[in-house]
């Protein structure tokens, strides 16, 4: 059962960030699915905070990717904070080669620019 977090943005005012948690998988990819295409508008930057989540399968996969192809050529969206586990499937699928994949450092030292 996976839970959605709640939105919020980022002190830029151009970044929202949508924190997931439990497992992402096919009994909830349509929901995944319609929250991340309506988190935010076509512009500004959407973060998908990971930290919280412990499993994803490949139909939540296809939706990050379609997610993906919607956003990440614009560099619109960022995966944030995904365990190594999660972070090594993101990797093997290919998926931190179209989106970047963010370290919780990584995003910590963003947020205190």
């Amino acid at each position: 059962m996976s839970t959605y977090g709640w939105d919020r943005r980022e002190p830029d005012a151009d970044t929202v960030v949508v924190e997931l948690s439990g497992e992402l998988d096919l009994t909830n990819a349509r929901e995944l699915e319609e929250r991340l295409l309506t988190a935010c508008g076509p512009d500004g930057l959407l973060a998908v905070d990971l930290r919280s989540v412990h499993f994803v399968d490949s139909a939540a996969l296809h939706v990050l990717f379609k997610l993906a192809r919607a956003r990440g050529r614009e560099g619109l969206l960022i995966l944030r904070d995904p365990s190594t586990g999660i972070a090594s499937t993101i990797a093997v699928v290919g998926l931190d080669r179209v989106v970047r994949v963010q370290a919780a450092l990584e995003a910590a030292g963003a947020n205190s620019d």
